[in-house]
C-alpha cells in the first residue's frame, strides 16, 4: 500500500474539489482520500508514505480517447491546410507511413505518452499494425478496430479483413486491453458495413467510435452529393453519389455506445440527436485547425448539456501527442470563453469525461477506482484554488510520476 500527499489534490469529481495538503491511499485501486496525511498514516501505519514536494499536484492520469498510432511515422510527409488535399496525401503515402519498423516507432510514442501523463488511450486501428505495442504497453488501451469501405464489389473483402482483425484482438482482451469497434465515417463506410459494426458493438457492449462532420467537403457530400468530395470520390472510387444521408447514418447508432469524433460541421439538430442517444463527442483541436481550419463549438455542446472530450488525433494530423499541449492550444483557440470556467472543463475533457465514454473506472480520484494517477510540481504557490486548473494547463508539459493500477512507471 502507498500513501501520497500533495499540496494540491485535484479529484476531478465534477465539483472542482481541491484538497490542500491532502493524501490518497491506494494499492491497485484507490482505497481512501483524506484532508490530511496524518489521517491515513495513522490508519495505515504499514503503508509507504511520501510527500510529493513544494507546489506538488496530484490528479487522475490523463486519457487520450482518440488517436491513430499507425501513422506515427509522419513528420513532414502529409499535406495540411485543406482536408481533401490531406486525405489525398494520406492515400498516396499510407503504405510508406505504415511500413518499415512501425512497431518500434509506436512503442517509442507510447513511452513518450507515459511521460506526458497519459495512462489510457483510445487507439483507432485501421490495419492492426499497432496491435503488438498496444498489447505490450502498461497503459490501458481501448482498441478500436476500424471498418471502412464504400465500394459494393469489395464489401466481402472489407468484412473478412475486419473479422480477422477483430478476432485477433479479442484473444488479448483484459482489464487493460479492451477491444472495440470504429466506423471510419459516413462518407467512407458502406451502410451495410456500418450496420455490421453497430451490431457487433451492441452484441459485445463495446464503445463504437465514428468520425463525423470533420470537413466542409463531408457536409456537402452527405447533404447534396456535391462539393469538394465529388471529384475525390469519382477519381478514387468511381462513386458519384453519397450512399447515405446524415439522418440515416445517425439513426443507425441508436442504442449503441457511440463516440462521435470532430463534429465541426454538425448541425444543431444532429448534436441534439447525439444527445438523445447518450452519445459522446470528441474534438481534436490541433488536428481540426490543420485539416479544416475550424474548431469545435464547445459552448454549443455545453448548452446542450453534452460533456465534450479533448484528444490529439494521430501524428498524421498533429505534431505531438501531448494532451497538456493540446489543452494549451485549445485554451488559446477559444479566446471568447471564460478563463474561470474553460480550464476546468478542459481538464475534465481528458479525465472524467472520456472515462465515462469508454466505460472505465478511471479519470477521477474516487474510492474503488483504479489508481491511475499523475503528479507534477507547479513553479510557484497558488493563493486561489479556482486558478489551479488554468495554472496546470499553462505550466505542465511532462509529469514527475505516473501510476497505472497503483504501479509507478
Amino acid at each position: 500500500m502507498k500513501i501520497l500527499s500533495a499540496d494540491y489534490i485535484l479529484l476531478m469529481d465534477g465539483e472542482k474539489t481541491v484538497l490542500r495538503k491532502g493524501a490518497v491511499a491506494f494499492e491497485k485501486e484507490i482505497l481512501e482520500i483524506a484532508h490530511s496525511s496524518e489521517q491515513l498514516t495513522q490508519k495505515y501505519p504499514q503503508a509507504s508514505f511520501e510527500y510529493l514536494g513544494d507546489n506538488s499536484v496530484l490528479m487522475p492520469a490523463l486519457i487520450n480517447a482518440h488517436t491513430h498510432l499507425e501513422f506515427s511515422s509522419n513528420k513532414t510527409t502529409l499535406t495540411y491546410g485543406n482536408f481533401i488535399e490531406w486525405l489525398t496525401s494520406v492515400m498516396e503515402n499510407r503504405e510508406k507511413l505504415s511500413s518499415g519498423n512501425i512497431e518500434s516507432v509506436i512503442e517509442k510514442i507510447l513511452k513518450e505518452m507515459l511521460r506526458y501523463g497519459t495512462a489510457t488511450i483510445g487507439a483507432i486501428s485501421s490495419f492492426g499494425k499497432d496491435l503488438t505495442p498496444c498489447v505490450s504497453t502498461p497503459q490501458k488501451i481501448v482498441y478500436f478496430n476500424e471498418l471502412l469501405g464504400s465500394r459494393e464489389e469489395f464489401l466481402n473483402e472489407s468484412e473478412a479483413d475486419f473479422d480477422r482483425r477483430l478476432e485477433r484482438t479479442m484473444r488479448f482482451k483484459s482489464d487493460s486491453f479492451i477491444p472495440a469497434v470504429s466506423v471510419h465515417s459516413a462518407y467512407s463506410t458502406h451502410p451495410k458495413l456500418v450496420n455490421k459494426a453497430v451490431s457487433i458493438a451492441k452484441k459485445y457492449d463495446m464503445p463504437i467510435a465514428v468520425h463525423f462532420m470533420e470537413s466542409k467537403g463531408e457536409r456537402g457530400w452527405l447533404d447534396k452529393s456535391n462539393g469538394e468530395f465529388k471529384a475525390f470520390f469519382k477519381k478514387f472510387f468511381g462513386i458519384e453519389k453519397s450512399l447515405t444521408t446524415t439522418a440515416e447514418f445517425l439513426e443507425k447508432f441508436e442504442g449503441a455506445r457511440a463516440i462521435f469524433v470532430h463534429c465541426l460541421y454538425a448541425k444543431e439538430e444532429e448534436l441534439e440527436k447525439m444527445k438523445y442517444q447518450n452519445a459522446h463527442i470528441v474534438h481534436c483541436p490541433i488536428s481540426n485547425r490543420l485539416l479544416s481550419s475550424r474548431i469545435f463549438d464547445i459552448e454549443k455542446a455545453k448548452n446542450l448539456n453534452m460533456d465534450f472530450i479533448t484528444a490529439t488525433d494521430g501524428l498524421s494530423s498533429n505534431f505531438c501527442l501531448n494532451l497538456f499541449n493540446e489543452l494549451r492550444c485549445t485554451l488559446f483557440m477559444h479566446y471568447d470563453l471564460s478563463l474561470k470556467v474553460l480550464p476546468y472543463d478542459l481538464l475534465e475533457s481528458v479525465t472524467k469525461n472520456p472515462a465515462i465514454a469508454l466505460g472505465l473506472p478511471v479519470g477521477q480520484i474516487i474510492q474503488g477506482y483504479s489508481a491511475d494517477l499523475i503528479s507534477f510540481n507547479l513553479p510557484d504557490t497558488l493563493e486561489n484554488d479556482e486558478a489551479l486548473a488554468l495554472q496546470i494547463i499553462l505550466h505542465t508539459n511532462k509529469v514527475e510520476r505516473i501510476y497505472i493500477n497503483g504501479v509507478e512507471y
